[in-house]
């Protein structure tokens, strides 16, 4: 029996061994043979955009960016989530802020420590009123143009054209990119008046009439 098992084994390792050389063995070609080619990348964005511009599309995306840039520089984003003022609110805004590092100067000097309060007001000179209001309603703009001039008042849109107001009151208009004033000072109608009353700022949202008469 281990004679005839050892014979088995030995036949099992020929046949493997055949197995691996038939593997291994050089077959020939077998039909034509062809170059894989792949396009490239560059070159098919290359000819499409030969394709755009023969067909006078790219002159036409080129048109509307310009356009949608030129839109919304006119008329930016409006702020979202405000309304207009139908009563008088005030309330006041700390503007103190609690270190988070050492803050030192150019040489290194710690001049404040982390952990400590600072109030900017006191580091500040800004003694500018801000009025944010709806540049699209006729009352707001007149209550903002009606009190304060360029040197002591900042007027700062939440809504609409701020060039068009520009030429046609000769006052500058700022507007509120990504509502950074009405979420610091939790503005919720307009317009609404931001000013300097150490150590704090104080917001009032100012009800107005026809022709932007402050209602009392």
């Amino acid at each position: 029996m281990t004679h005839h098992r050892r014979r088995f084994h030995a036949a099992l390792l020929v046949l493997a061994a055949a197995a691996g050389q038939g593997a291994a063995k050089d077959l020939g070609t077998h039909g034509p043979l062809f170059e894989v080619a792949e396009p490239s990348l560059l070159d098919t964005i290359k000819n499409r955009l030969l394709e755009m511009e023969a067909a006078g599309e790219l002159d036409q995306m080129r048109q509307e960016m310009q356009d949608t840039t030129r839109a919304y520089v006119n008329r930016p984003r409006p702020v979202q989530g405000l309304g207009k003022a139908e009563e008088y609110a005030v309330w006041e805004v700390d503007m103190s802020i609690t270190l988070k590092e050492d803050l030192a100067d150019h040489q290194g000097r710690v001049f404040a420590r982390a952990g400590t309060v600072v109030n900017p007001l006191a580091y500040s000179r800004f003694e500018k009123r801000i009025v944010l209001l709806d540049g699209d309603d006729p009352d707001q703009v007149a209550f903002a143009l009606a009190d304060g001039g360029e040197l002591d008042t900042l007027l700062v849109l939440v809504n609409g054209d701020p060039l068009g107001l520009m030429r046609e009151h000769g006052r500058r208009f700022y507007f509120d990119q990504d509502a950074v004033l009405v979420k610091r000072f939790g503005i919720r109608n307009v317009p609404a008046v931001v000013q300097r009353a150490d150590p704090v700022m104080q917001v009032e949202e100012i009800a107005l009439g026809k022709g932007g008469e402050v209602l009392q």
